[in-house]
């Protein structure tokens, strides 16, 4: 039997690789041109030379046996390790308190790695953006972008956000309305990313910075992370609610604002090179609470973070329940 898994991420690939434990045998489609998904790392050529930006996720933990099992592997791949870092929180008048110490891992040489050490033996076709389906039960078609068909597929398995998920189902064959209703239930926040490379060390006293009381929500030093041999780099992550009130801003107008107050609050000096990257669905802000559902038939699903809450860990707890439910 052959399933179709749309979406690569963590979820694309739990989900994969649940189906496969069963027998069957899955073939994975993303839009995207690589893995990674929302552990996405960027390569960019800089006036200071290659850097490599994780400007998704800057960590995971793990709560479940299943999911810390992923990171083991990882790390015995020498593809993962934990954060040893200077983290800290800081409120709105500078206060400035220790992060809860707890195990925080990190992708080698990137955060995508953790994608790829899951995808390892997949069948995975990157740059395939999936518009809809066709067929029935036992012989789904996908249809992509480029005009190509695949399958007939048995099963199919659909990890993308609650928006493309909408999109993807309102042009197919079939009655999905089940799906449809608890998509549009969810709701998924965003995130703008700054990625500055400066001409320069640069130290605040910390490594990481979980902030209130401002535009950015969290800063952080690359040359802080294992494996990292490029210029100075730091990461600036905005709040859901200013990415919010600033979701269509110009990208350079958004890398302004959030520098501006990068050096207002620490002195964190221009870069000689930075990028802004929209985030559109980035964080679960209301999930349906169940990890996948099934559609009438039992041989089509959806699964992904959006399901159960904001954590890299829910989406692969999610993919793993739905392959299951497939299997059945």
């Amino acid at each position: 039997m052959r399933a179709a898994v749309i979406g690569a991420g963590l979820a694309g690939a739990a989900a994969a690789r649940a189906l496969a434990h069963a027998g069957l045998e899955p073939a994975l489609f993303d839009k995207g041109r690589g893995p990674g998904g929302r552990l996405s790392t960027r390569r960019a050529e800089t006036p200071q030379g290659m850097a490599r930006i994780d400007h998704g996720a800057q960590f995971v933990t793990a709560e479940t046996a299943a999911f810390q099992a992923l990171l083991d592997e990882a790390h015995g791949a020498g593809a993962a390790r934990m954060w040893d870092a200077r983290l800290v929180s800081i409120d709105r008048t500078g206060g400035m308190q220790p992060l809860r110490a707890k195990p925080r891992w990190i992708g080698l040489p990137g955060m995508n790695a953790l994608v790829r050490t899951a995808l390892d033996g997949m069948d995975v076709r990157f740059g395939a953006r999936a518009t809809h389906l066709s067929g029935g039960p036992g012989g789904w078609l996908v249809h992509f972008e480029d005009a190509r068909v695949e399958g007939p597929f048995e099963r199919v398995a659909l990890t993308v956000p609650p928006e493309q998920l909408i999109d993807l189902l309102a042009r197919s064959d079939h009655d999905f309305s089940g799906l449809i209703a608890e998509a549009r239930d969810a709701q998924m926040g965003p995130c703008w990313t700054v990625m500055g490379v400066h001409d320069g060390p640069f130290d605040p006293g910390f490594d990481g910075a979980q902030l209130t009381g401002g535009a950015i929500r969290w800063m952080a030093r690359m040359n802080a992370r294992s494996g990292y041999d490029g210029p100075e780099c730091w990461v600036l992550q905005a709040s859901t609610g200013w990415s919010q009130a600033f979701l269509e801003a110009e990208p350079e107008k958004v890398a302004g604002a959030l520098g501006e107050e990068a050096f207002v609050r620490f002195g964190l000096p221009a870069p000689v090179w930075r990028r802004a990257h929209r985030w559109r669905y980035a964080l679960v802000e209301a999930a349906p609470g169940t990890p996948a559902a099934l559609d009438a038939s039992g041989t089509l699903g959806a699964g992904g973070d959006w399901r159960l809450g904001p954590r890299a860990e829910l989406a692969w707890t999610s993919g793993l329940a739905l392959g299951d439910a497939l299997s059945g």
